[in-house]
């Protein structure tokens, strides 16, 4: 894998974790938007995340993701870039 982006995002308990950002996704219709990202980009077989970026109170916040469409985009993307 390509070397990727880091952020830095704090999870629920207030810890600080890093991770590497692979992509960011639009929806169809530009309401929504994805962060497909991994913590770790060196393993042979690395596991991805996905999360919809939400903007509250002038930050941004990752949240699970809930619709099929909206699954099914993201699955797509991802067999995408592990063809690469």
């Amino acid at each position: 894998m390509k070397d990727l982006e880091t952020l830095k995002i704090t999870n629920k308990e207030g810890k600080e974790i890093e991770i590497k950002v692979i992509t960011i996704l639009k929806s169809p219709d530009n309401s929504k938007s994805f962060l497909i990202y991994t913590f770790d980009d060196k393993k042979e077989n690395v596991d991805i995340y996905a999360s919809i970026i939400k903007e509250e109170n002038d930050s941004y916040v990752l949240d699970s993701i809930t619709e099929k469409e909206d699954w099914d985009m993201i699955q797509k993307k991802i067999k995408e870039i592990s063809e690469e």
